[in-house]
């Protein structure tokens, strides 16, 4: 039984188009259409400031991000593109649909491969770069 709805073609086309070579956008924003269907909100290239402002206190929203990542160890330095998913759960969202998000999470992680790591946020204080950093640093290698 499926969580979530999934055939918004925005989908693929958006996360196809955020991992292609020179791409100027670098997120993606999805949220409900109605109690399962996803669909493409917004995108953007302004990074965590311009997605933050899309993020909605009522709703449950998952935010792709593509991070510049550069690993450096002795004289080899290997610069990648890495990519996070964000669960945004809003402050007023009820329990009820809290419950939900765990399974329709890891299900968007099957239909887009590559997400690298993760981040769950409840508060617009956590999406910042510190707390991205922290999960970048924790997904490269030592």
């Amino acid at each position: 039984m499926s969580n979530i709805d999934l055939s918004d073609e925005n989908i693929s086309g958006t996360w196809k188009a955020l991992g292609a070579k020179g791409a100027v956008e670098n997120w993606m924003l999805l949220n409900f259409v109605d109690k399962k269907k996803l669909q493409v909100l917004s995108k953007g290239g302004g990074g965590l400031s311009e997605l933050k402002q899309q993020l909605k206190d009522d709703q449950v929203m998952f935010a792709i991000v593509r991070i510049g990542a550069e690993d450096r160890k002795e004289a080899l330095t290997s610069v990648r593109q890495k990519f996070m998913m964000i669960t945004w759960i809003g402050p007023s969202v009820g329990i009820m649909q809290k419950a939900k998000v765990g399974p329709q999470r890891e299900e968007l992680i099957n239909v887009l491969p590559g997400l690298q790591f993760f981040l769950g946020a409840s508060e617009l204080d956590e999406v910042d770069m510190q707390h991205l950093a922290a999960r970048l640093l924790a997904a490269g290698g030592k």
